[in-house]
């Protein structure tokens, strides 16, 4: 869900569509992701290890909304199109 709403927000704003990378850590039968997302320039990192590829960069496209949400002035165009991608 939030990757989708970030990847969103790219196309509407005209930015560099989002990119991953992802660390890998732990024995085989029970590894252990963390992920970081680079969109416009900015780099946002999940807030922990998850169990799951897909919930550490759902978690890293959590931190890059929450983040651009509260510093966007609601007159912005980020901010009218972080509010259209919520609703």
């Amino acid at each position: 869900m939030y990757k989708n709403q970030l990847q969103e927000l790219a196309q509407r704003s005209c930015f560099n569509l989002p990119s991953y990378t992802c660390i890998r850590e732990g024995p085989d039968h029970a590894p252990r992701f963390k992920a970081v997302v680079n969109f416009n320039c900015e780099t946002f990192e999940s807030p922990s290890f998850c169990t799951t590829l897909r919930q550490a960069e759902h978690a890293a496209a959590e931190v890059a909304l929450n983040a651009l949400s509260s510093r966007a002035p609601s007159h912005s165009l980020a901010a009218r199109i972080l509010v259209s991608v919520f609703v």
